[in-house]
């Protein structure tokens, strides 16, 4: 049974982490949702009606990508740079590539990639966060609480180099 809201912890270590501390997000049938912005990753396209989206954005751990629905694309004047065809619940359906700078207040993130506009309408969310998003984070679920947990990786020493 889920919950009408759960927390959303989210924890951050190492350099320029931001503030850790506990957060909200709305818990669906379908899953569970946190406030996402898309914007476009350059200058907008003079057909924009807008200059950013606020949505829903559902996690899910099963997808490989970001998708996004294609009337964001269109609104923000997203670049388009491919065309694929994608795997979703029982079939597969073209999907155009936009680039475009994803960000989640919450997490403190905020990056520029690829997000995949298909021409499926899902009445909960407008954007599902897969996995090249959750790559950022290390990210487990407590499902008896029902919370995701959130935390950036801590920087090794092997990877940071030194001035001899």
């Amino acid at each position: 049974m889920l919950r009408s809201k759960i927390e959303l912890t989210v924890k951050s270590f190492g350099p320029a982490s931001p503030t850790n501390g506990a957060r909200r997000a709305e818990a669906t049938g379908l899953g569970h949702i946190i406030s996402v912005i898309i914007k476009p990753a350059g200058a907008a396209k003079p057909s924009a009606t807008a200059t950013l989206i606020r949505a829903g954005g559902l996690i899910d751990t099963g997808a490989s990508d970001v998708c996004i629905d294609y009337r964001v694309a269109v609104a923000l004047g997203l670049d388009e740079i491919d065309q694929q065809t994608v795997g979703v619940v029982g079939a597969s359906v073209p999907a155009t590539v936009y680039m475009g700078i994803l960000e989640i207040p919450e997490l403190g993130f905020s990056e520029i990639m690829p997000l995949f506009a298909l021409k499926v309408r899902r009445p909960t969310h407008d954007v599902l966060l897969g996995r090249s998003l959750l790559e950022h984070f290390i990210v487990t679920f407590d499902g008896p609480s029902g919370l995701f947990h959130f935390s950036r990786p801590i920087v090794s020493y092997d990877t940071v180099e030194f001035d001899e």
